[in-house]
């Protein structure tokens, strides 16, 4: 019934002439035939009727068809669906179908074509994720077995540049896991100052070549998250700070119960403009910094809202980095 009032607004237009075109006859009618007068009006406003409802229906169930037709269009924008699509419309409005037709079909190509680049590309960057692991894995064997014939600047230099590239690959393997659907996280009890630990040890060649300084405050409290995630994030802000704070720099690390843990990371770096600061955590974001890829904080950022944490930046004395973590029990 819905239908059939829009059909009735949409033809107003021929409605409103065909009642006047009625009104006029029916006029005639009263003049030529006053004695049939009645008769005559009740078979015109039948006949009238029946001319506006017939067509109605007509066109109701055309469009029925013609939507139908469409939508199968739509979906596969194949030739035969087009052709099929065009029986049902105007000459002139077929040749519109034919134009829509041929874009459809071109993107739907380009598509595909990009579709396949992407698949390659990841086909690639996974198989070289695979095989940058075995030259890891030498000089990982390397600095356990023959450290001892390396200088202790060579040994410092050699395990830095080794934990810069696992870094990476890190980075990498976690921004493809951020496309999955399902992400292996596993919530456990977990203690912020030993995880904090552990992110130290693990980057302790990058402290020590970019001599960062750290002093951790605060109770240690224990917190309902993913523990090697919370370790990524972390080691990034970690990163950043030995990155970009400048040689000799000191990040101070504030660990506190509030409504919520809250974890303050504040280097006396030079800090982030006001006017960068909005964009810190964007992909690609290097805020005009030369070395920076813009992935670290981005994929720290990612990996929070997973985890449900809060991260927001502040520049003041340097940068101040908070982690918002809710309670739970």
């Amino acid at each position: 019934m819905k239908r059939f009032f829009q059909y009735l607004y949409d033809a107003r237009v021929w409605i409103i002439s065909q009642f006047i075109l009625t009104a006029f006859f029916i006029f005639l009618a009263w003049l030529a035939y006053p004695e049939t007068f009645t008769v005559l009006i009740l078979v015109m406003v039948l006949m009238s009727g029946l001319l506006l409802l017939v067509p109605i229906g007509y066109l109701m169930r055309k469009e029925k068809v013609v939507q139908k037709a469409f939508r199968i269009f739509l979906a596969e924008p194949e030739l035969e669906n087009e052709q099929y699509l065009a029986r049902f419309v105007s000459k002139s409005n077929s040749k519109l179908i034919q134009q829509l037709g041929e874009t459809l079909r071109e993107k739907e190509d380009r598509l595909t074509q990009q579709n396949l680049e992407v698949s390659d590309y990841e086909t690639y960057i996974e198989e070289w994720v695979h095989e940058i692991k075995k030259p890891l894995s030498l000089l990982t064997l390397i600095l356990d077995n023959r450290s001892d014939e390396m200088s202790a600047l060579v040994r410092q230099r050699t395990t830095h540049a080794r934990n810069e590239i696992q870094n990476d690959v890190e980075k990498i393997l976690y921004f493809s896991r951020l496309r999955t659907v399902h992400r292996d996280y596993l919530f456990e009890r977990v203690a912020l100052r030993a995880v904090f630990e552990e992110a130290i040890a693990e980057n302790a060649s990058l402290i020590a070549e970019s001599d960062l300084t750290i002093s951790i405050e605060g109770n240690d409290i224990s917190v309902t998250s993913d523990r090697r995630s919370l370790l990524f994030i972390l080691a990034q802000l970690i990163h950043n700070s030995a990155k970009y704070a400048g040689k000799g720099a000191h990040l101070s690390v504030r660990i506190e119960e509030k409504e919520a843990i809250i974890v303050t990371f504040h280097d006396n770096g030079p800090g982030i403009s006001a006017r960068d600061l909005p964009f810190i955590f964007d992909k690609g974001f290097t805020g005009g910094r030369a070395k920076a890829t813009g992935m670290g904080l981005y994929l720290a950022q990612r990996i929070a809202t997973d985890l449900n944490i809060q991260l927001v930046a502040e520049t003041e004395e340097g940068l101040r980095i908070s982690l918002i973590i809710p309670k739970a029990s």
